[in-house]
C-alpha cells in the first residue's frame, strides 16, 4: 500500500466500538481513494459502511487507527479544517434541507464561510447549474419530490465547493429515470473531484472506477470493475 500522502482521502488500520461490551463495527479497515475517481463502498446491511462513512469528515474521530485528508491526519484539532474539504450528501435529504425556499438551502453552507455575497451568489448558482436544479431555486422545498430533495441536498454541499465528495445511497428512493439521470450526474464530477459512492446499486457500481468490499466490519475485496466483482461474489 502506497503512502498516504499520495491520496486524497486514506484510511489506515481504523477499527471503531460503540461501546466496550459491543464488538467491533470497523476492525482494521486500511483503504486508499484515488484521486479524482470514483470508488464505491459496498456491501449487505451491517457492514459497516455507514460507520465508515461518518469517519471521512470527523463526525466519528478514529478510536484505533487514523484518517488522512490531504496528507492530514484527521482529529478533533484538525477537524474543523478538513470539514471544508469533503462534503457528505447523505441518503435522507430531509436531514440536510434547512430552509423552505431552495436558493436560501443552497446558500446555506456559503453563508457559513464568511464569503462575500458576491462569491454566495456565483456558488450557488454554479451548483444550481452542477446539481441540474436551476429551474427549482424558486421552489418551496417541502412541496419537491424525493429526487429533486435528493438533488437541493447535494447542490447545498456542492456549493461548498469540497475536494472530496461523499454520497450515501444517492439513487434510494428514486424513480429509474432519475436514477439514471443522477448516475450520469455523479460520473460527471469525477474529472475534477475524488467521488466516494455508498451504494447498493448495481447500475451505480457498473460505472464506477473501483468498487471496496466490506462485510462484518471488515475490507473482503477491493475490485477495479464491475465484471470482476460480481464474478467473485455473485456468480460462482
Amino acid at each position: 500500500m502506497s503512502s498516504h500522502t499520495d491520496y486524497p482521502l486514506s484510511v489506515r488500520n481504523l477499527s471503531y466500538r460503540y461501546s466496550k461490551s459491543q464488538p467491533e463495527v470497523l476492525s482494521n479497515i486500511s483503504i486508499d481513494f484515488p484521486l479524482h475517481k470514483i470508488t464505491a463502498i459496498v456491501g449487505p446491511n451491517g457492514s459497516g459502511k455507514t460507520t465508515l462513512l461518518k469517519h471521512f469528515n470527523g463526525l466519528f474521530l478514529a478510536q484505533y487507527g487514523e484518517v488522512f485528508v490531504n496528507g492530514q491526519v484527521l482529529t478533533k484539532k484538525t477537524r474543523k479544517t478538513i470539514q471544508k474539504q469533503i462534503g457528505i450528501v447523505f441518503q435522507n435529504p430531509d436531514e440536510q434541507i434547512f430552509y423552505p425556499k431552495v436558493v436560501d438551502d443552497v446558500a446555506f453552507g456559503p453563508r457559513n464561510m464568511n464569503l462575500s455575497r458576491a462569491e454566495i451568489q456565483k456558488r450557488v448558482a454554479q451548483a444550481g447549474k452542477l446539481a441540474q436544479i436551476s429551474h427549482l431555486m424558486d421552489r418551496i422545498t417541502f412541496n419537491l419530490s424525493f429526487g429533486e430533495k435528493k438533488k437541493v441536498a447535494l447542490a447545498g454541499i456542492l456549493a461548498m465547493q469540497p475536494e472530496i465528495l461523499v454520497l450515501d445511497e444517492p439513487t434510494i428512493g428514486i424513480d429509474p429515470w432519475s436514477k439514471g439521470h443522477f448516475i450520469s450526474l455523479i460520473n460527471s464530477f469525477s474529472p475534477e473531484k475524488t467521488v466516494i459512492v455508498i451504494t447498493h446499486d448495481f447500475e451505480i457500481m457498473k460505472s464506477v472506477d473501483n468498487i471496496i468490499l466490506l462485510k462484518d466490519g471488515e475490507v473482503k475485496g477491493e475490485y477495479s470493475d464491475f465484471n470482476s466483482f460480481y464474478q467473485e461474489e455473485f456468480a460462482s
